[in-house]
């Protein structure tokens, strides 16, 4: 194991570790610019054990997502509230860039995006219209179009670019249930030895 890491360094060493456990610890917990690499382990394991046997509730949720939001997009974080609206914050330019940053930030997938509705809605309409048109038509050309609008659905809800709520808040409340369940899944799948031996593999 090294002696010593930069603050640079760590900050890097603690994404892969919010990555690789599901969890959120805050890279700016660590101020100094040099951490002993024995110390900074047992600091890591205490904290990755503790958010994994614990639970966010929607006000710690709003918080971390604040603090997120604040660096990603340079608004101050008084200026967010649980009312602002995730449009305002994010707007749909760079919004796919912005949000796979926010994930980063987070430690863990969001899956916030959803395709226009209505065109959506248009599509899944005319899928499920080939059905009709098979039955008292052609299975063919009904199949043939089925297929066609199926994948144009699935890429319209890979690609899509819409917030699924309105507002901080109301995101701060998903992200809470979204953490419960990662925590819930972390817990039956690793223990303290394992984290203590990932977290040293990563540090060493």
């Amino acid at each position: 194991m090294s002696e010593s890491l930069s603050h640079s360094q760590l900050k890097e060493k603690i994404s892969l570790l919010n990555q690789s456990f599901g969890v959120n610890i805050d890279a700016e917990d660590f101020k100094a610019e040099n951490y002993s690499s024995s110390s900074v382990v047992d600091l890591l394991v205490q904290k990755i054990t503790e958010e994994l046997s614990g639970e966010w509730t929607s006000d710690m949720a709003f918080h971390k997502l604040r603090s997120a939001i604040s660096e990603i997009t340079t608004t101050l974080p008084t200026s967010i509230t649980l009312e602002s609206e995730l449009n305002t914050l994010l707007p749909k330019s760079g919004r796919k860039q912005k949000m796979k940053q926010l994930e980063e930030k987070l430690g863990f997938k969001i899956d916030i995006l959803k395709p226009n509705a209505a065109l959506y809605g248009i599509f899944i309409l005319l899928f499920f219209a080939c059905i009709p048109v098979g039955i008292g038509m052609d299975w063919f050309l009904s199949g043939i179009c089925m297929i066609v609008f199926g994948v144009i659905i699935y890429v319209l809800g890979k690609t899509g670019n819409n917030f699924r709520m309105k507002t901080v808040g109301q995101l701060a409340d998903f992200l809470a249930w979204k953490n419960y369940l990662v925590q819930k899944q972390g817990l039956q799948q690793i223990n303290t030895a394992e984290v203590q031996s990932k977290v040293d593999a990563l540090i060493s």
